[in-house]
């Protein structure tokens, strides 16, 4: 009786807003509109293709370089939509009717067309929920993006690692049975330039800071234009190890910041490693007594990382010491890849000097003006060390270079002792003294001895260009000596950045 009365009185309730709304009827004018209103929304849809599965018969512990030659599970993610999809590649464990084979036991190879992603232990991926019912666990293999109309093809290999021992006695007679789930959603992808832009500013620590150059002095052109531009606020990375870290050329190395250039702003990366010690240039022992000509556009240096072995991903011979010595050197598994090429964009280097002023009176603003100035490296007339007669310019088109000495100075943070103001304006060639060791202590480019792309000028000889010193101080040297060589370049306005941030063990993904 108790629900019956609920129900009446519901009854009753709904007669009386029936009621309502009949007498506020009498008061309502209606209008409608004569177009309808329309929301849609974008096309997202991934197609997947795959093949046949992997069947390992008497399975038994091999080596890596066995186990990449095994028959893979071949699958194709296809997005057939003008929007952007951000995608994750799972092995997801199934249980099995007799004896489970224990994860630990299996390694894993994962690769997009013939770029391998992953070769890793399984249980070293992440471990994520699982999307197949039944699934005991789930490891996430890769993750990545598919751009508009974009279609990639993955190979999956999987074997048991050569650790496996017969004392593995739970990985006899065993099974395990896996099968791969996409996970896909909509992502808009965002311009590595915005992305920086979005990043907090700091004044101090690791991170990044905010440059202004509107009292640079640029001389080495007139042309408005590219002046204008290389006067923009700059955004550059400084500290002891901020999180710029970013995969190129399936390596590691690391953005110096959103710099200017002649063409506009883009993003300079250098290698977080060398690529080993060679000369800036060198000659012939009666060309300025066999010690090198400090002009960059004709350099040896130049030529390697921009047409010879490091460029073409090759051995061959490189330079090292005066008189046009040389050595071998092998680039075939560390120089660059064809797709890390389309990402690099051509822009025009400054290439400037002190001229007759002294290095060891240059600070860092002091060196960016200089560097885009129209001093050459030359100013020596005369003598065995100056009789070249090659002809010195202020700046290069190309590809792949060496930091500024600017680079080198912005990138300090400073620190207790020292400031970053301080540092900013102390002398770069007093930079070894141990009242600023926080200007070299807290800068992440600061290294072993290296390379800098500038020339020096001296009234003496023309064969010296910088360098920065163990010490932290930058010096001028003879361009045949052999110092670490740190590829660094701009890439191009239309690269993307798809994932990670920017730490060590999660760098940012690149992708055109």
């Amino acid at each position: 009786m108790k629900k019956k009365k609920k129900v009446l009185l519901f009854s009753i309730l709904g007669v009386l807003l029936i009621g309502i709304a009949i007498s506020f009827a009498y008061w309502q004018i209606i209008l409608q509109q004569e177009n309808p209103n329309v929301v849609t929304t974008e096309c997202f849809q991934i197609n997947f293709t795959d093949g046949e599965g992997i069947s390992i018969n008497d399975a038994h512990p091999v080596s890596d370089e066995e186990g990449l030659t095994s028959t893979p599970y071949d699958f194709t993610i296809t997005n057939i939509c003008n929007s952007s999809a951000s995608y994750q590649i799972n092995l997801e464990t199934l249980s099995v009717s007799g004896k489970q084979l224990p994860e630990k036991y299996l390694k894993a190879n994962l690769m997009e067309e013939t770029t391998s992603k992953i070769t890793a232990k399984l249980l070293s991926n992440i471990e994520v929920e699982p999307t197949i019912e039944g699934a005991l666990k789930s490891y996430q293999l890769l993750k990545g993006v598919l751009n508009p109309n974009e279609e990639k093809t993955f190979h999956l290999r999987l074997w048991m690692h050569s650790e496996v021992t017969v004392f593995d006695t739970d990985s006899m007679n065993a099974t395990y049975t896996g099968k791969v789930s996409v996970i896909t959603s909509y992502y808009q992808l965002p311009t590595i330039v915005d992305t920086i832009k979005d990043i907090p500013l700091v004044t101090e620590g690791n991170g990044l800071y905010e440059i202004s150059h509107e009292d640079a002095e640029i001389t080495y052109t007139s042309d408005e234009t590219a002046i204008n531009n290389l006067k923009q606020t700059e955004y550059r990375y400084a500290g002891p190890n901020p999180d710029n870290y970013v995969r190129f050329n399936n390596e590691l190395w690391r953005i110096i910041g959103l710099v200017n250039t002649p063409e506009g702003q883009r993003i300079k990366i250098r290698r977080n490693e060398n690529i080993g010690e060679h000369s800036w240039d060198s000659s012939e022992l009666l060309i300025n007594e066999g010690y090198g000509i400090n002009e960059w556009s004709q350099s040896k240096m130049m030529i390697l990382l921009n047409h010879g072995p490091y460029y073409n991903r090759t051995s061959g011979t490189c330079y090292n010491e005066y008189n046009n010595s040389t050595k071998d050197c092998d680039f075939s598994s560390t120089g660059l890849l064809k797709e890390s090429k389309n990402m690099i964009d051509t822009i025009t280097w400054n290439t400037g000097s002190s001229g007759t002023l002294s290095y060891k009176s240059i600070n860092t603003n002091m060196s960016y003006s200089l560097e885009r100035s129209n001093n050459t490296g030359k100013i020596c007339i005369s003598g065995l060390s100056c009789n070249d007669s090659v002809e010195r310019t202020t700046n290069w088109k190309g590809q792949v270079g060496l930091i500024y000495p600017s680079d080198y100075g912005y990138a300090t943070s400073g620190g207790s002792t020292a400031t970053r103001e301080t540092c900013l304006n102390k002398e770069l060639r007093n930079w070894y003294n141990s009242t600023v060791s926080d200007c070299k202590n807290n800068d992440w480019l600061y290294d072993n001895y290296q390379w800098i792309l500038n020339p020096q000028a001296s009234s003496n000889d023309a064969y010296g260009a910088l360098s920065v010193s163990t010490d932290g101080a930058m010096y001028g040297n003879l361009a045949r000596n052999s110092y670490a060589v740190f590829p660094t370049l701009y890439l191009k306005s239309n690269i993307k950045l798809v994932s990670g941030n920017g730490t060590e063990d999660s760098p940012y993904e690149l992708s055109a």
